[in-house]
């Protein structure tokens, strides 16, 4: 829970590097409060074996690309379209 305004904060992660790089593990980690707009983002580390969830798989490449390229821009997307 965000403790400005008690709304549940929702996080994210995702793959960063192709799976044949040495760097496939360091994912970036985005968490974030819907009410207050406070986003933080942050270099995780995910097992190699562990699947992610891709919250953008459904849209074209350049779509994901472009989402991708802004946390912003990302963080809204998530936050209207996934529960």
């Amino acid at each position: 829970m965000c403790a400005a305004c008690g709304m549940a904060v929702r996080s994210y992660v995702y793959r960063y590097h192709p799976v044949e790089s040495p760097n496939y593990e360091r994912c970036i980690g985005l968490s974030w409060c819907s009410g207050c707009h406070v986003y933080t983002g942050t270099m995780v580390h995910v097992s190699r074996r562990e699947a992610l969830t891709d919250a953008l798989a459904a849209l074209p490449a350049e779509e994901r690309d472009r989402l991708r390229h802004s946390e912003v821009g990302l963080i809204e997307y998530l936050d209207r379209h996934t529960s």
